[in-house]
């Protein structure tokens, strides 16, 4: 019984970070901000945010979901609109817009 364990164990470690359904398929971008090591995936308006470095007891609401932030925007060069989800995992909704729009609101329009 003991070998069964530790196999299911093993494989239940494996997935930690591995992409959600919606995102498989997607090669990963790393980024690191301020210290924390994230992987990016975007379908879409959607990127899937996974933090990869340790941290103890890191909290979303203490800059983790600031410095989540600053990762999708470097990476994408889209403005994030909310991000959801926890100190693990995250989900950031990007509002990219066509360039026109973009334009006219730099402009003033």
């Amino acid at each position: 019984m003991r070998p069964i364990s530790k196999i299911c164990l093993v494989v239940l470690l494996a997935a930690c970070n591995s992409p959600s359904m919606h995102f498989e398929g997607i090669s990963p971008h790393k980024i690191m901000v301020l210290g924390t090591e994230f992987e990016l995936r975007r379908n879409a308006d959607l990127v899937q945010v996974i933090r990869t470095s340790r941290e103890y007891a890191p909290r979303l609401s203490q800059q983790l979901g600031r410095r989540a932030e600053i990762a999708v925007e470097q990476t994408y060069g889209c403005p994030v609109d909310r991000i959801r989800g926890d100190a693990s995992m995250m989900l950031a909704y990007l509002k990219c817009g066509e360039p026109d729009d973009l334009a006219r609101i730099g402009n003033g329009a």
